[in-house]
């Protein structure tokens, strides 16, 4: 029975021409995706190695085993809130408390830093999510915590858990071989405000508040004593092994005070004002990530705006780059929702996020493609002169009072190219090169 479909297209000239291509393949030709040897996995709980319970401002060390390659950690801690005496009504912990507990969490390599993840930069990756990603995130580290009404006196504990994914973690060509390296270890340090608890006392109630057993789960995988020594004879064949993997770096922040008016209280927005941050790095960057804060003290006066300063990221308006007097871009709120443009010409979106952590209104500029594999592209700032950010917002204050002093501040977050080395003797980890 002939084909009418076949015997049209062999008289295209398009379809003989793409039939002859050397791009052409044929799916019903037998064939199989590459086999992964089989190998074992493994999480082990690793407990600190300096004291159990975290500090305000101090620094809490796991040491990491001298075994296998590892392929995902997870730091796991508890919020313990004590409330005495009388019961307390309303009570919460905010969303993005996370955000404040953690100021930042190193990686180093025979006690040298080698890779860093700030709580901006934290909060970056997490932004960058597409919505699929984002849910264990909301579930386990950035929801609203909220007690029973009312909370009665007792001991409440709220369990926390999040990713730590250094710029290793994105490639599993890059994964470290922890038995193959120096000794590596993770040192976390500790916001300065580990008491964010919000809730109205009843009569002589009392809140208390603490971080306790902090852990580390840490996912090693190893392979067959054959397959394992092929990975060391091709990675470390030569006396170094360098390979390219990212970073981050953390610009200067800038800051702006701002004294509410009437206009601009009950959460109606004050008028546009804008904060510029000179880039003073160096790096090749890959992405900019642009997060703005502000301080939360709605008893601050005219002359101080109150220490204490929420990590929840506010709405922008417009971003502006410039550099050697170009203009590299300018766009408002919703041109910068098409930022992350995937390969089809189309964008992922800026999707809001159900746990109030604020992480849509963190906004990225892309030097290349989204694509989480690849290195898609990358801005070298070491010979752009002045290179400059600009971001425009309106202040909206709700639950402010007319003459309270907002403080807001910007900080950039830039994800950066870099090359790591291995030396093949020793297993030394080093950053070779990052521009």
């Amino acid at each position: 029975m002939s084909n009418v479909i076949l015997n049209s297209n062999s008289n295209s000239a398009l379809v003989n021409t793409m039939n002859a291509s050397s791009s052409v393949f044929n799916p019903q030709i037998y064939s199989t995706y590459r086999i992964t040897p089989a190998h074992s996995m493994t999480y082990s709980k690793h407990q600190p190695s300096n004291g159990s319970n975290p500090v305000a401002s101090q620094t809490t060390n796991f040491q990491i085993n001298k075994y296998g390659i590892v392929s995902q950690i997870l730091l796991s801690l508890t919020k313990r809130v004590v409330i005495g005496t009388d019961n307390v009504t309303g009570g919460f912990i905010k969303a993005g408390d996370i955000f404040k507990m953690i100021e930042k969490v190193e990686l180093l390599s025979s006690s040298r830093v080698v890779s860093t993840l700030t709580r901006f930069d934290l909060a970056s990756q997490f932004s960058d999510l597409p919505q699929d990603k984002r849910f264990p995130l909301e579930k386990s580290a950035l929801q609203q915590r909220t007690f029973v009404t009312p909370a009665t006196p007792g001991t409440y504990d709220e369990e926390y858990t999040l990713p730590l994914v250094f710029g290793f973690m994105k490639n599993i060509n890059t994964q470290l071989n922890a038995s193959f390296l120096e000794s590596l270890s993770i040192r976390c340090t500790w916001g300065k405000e580990l008491d964010d608890f919000v809730g109205v006392l009843v009569g002589a109630a009392t809140v208390a508040t603490s971080v306790i057993n902090p852990t580390l789960q840490i996912r090693y995988k190893v392979y067959p004593e054959d397959a394992n020594a092929k990975i060391i004879a091709e990675n470390f064949d030569k006396p170094t092994l360098n390979m390219l993997s990212t970073k981050y770096y953390n610009e200067n922040r800038e800051s702006k005070n701002i004294v509410l008016t009437a206009a601009g209280v009950g959460g109606a927005p004050q008028a546009s004002t804008d904060i510029k941050v000179e880039l003073k790095s160096t790096e090749c960057v890959q992405c900019f990530y642009v997060v703005l804060t502000k301080t939360e003290d709605t008893d601050s006066t005219t002359t101080a705006p109150g220490p204490n300063q929420s990590f929840v990221p506010q709405p922008i308006d417009k971003i502006k780059m410039t550099g050697s007097g170009a203009e590299i871009l300018e766009l408002n709120a919703n041109e910068l929702e098409y930022m992350k443009l995937s390969p089809d010409g189309y964008s992922w979106g800026q999707s809001g996020t159900a746990s109030g952590a604020g992480l849509q209104n963190i906004y990225k500029i892309q030097t290349g493609v989204y694509d989480s594999y690849e290195m898609p592209n990358c801005f070298s700032l070491r010979e752009i002169n002045a290179p400059q950010i600009e971001v425009t917002f309106r202040p909206i204050v709700t639950g402010y009072t007319d003459g309270n002093l907002v403080q807001y501040s910007v900080h950039i977050v830039e994800d950066c190219s870099a090359i790591f080395s291995i030396a093949s003797s020793t297993g030394s980890l080093n950053i070779s090169l990052s521009n």
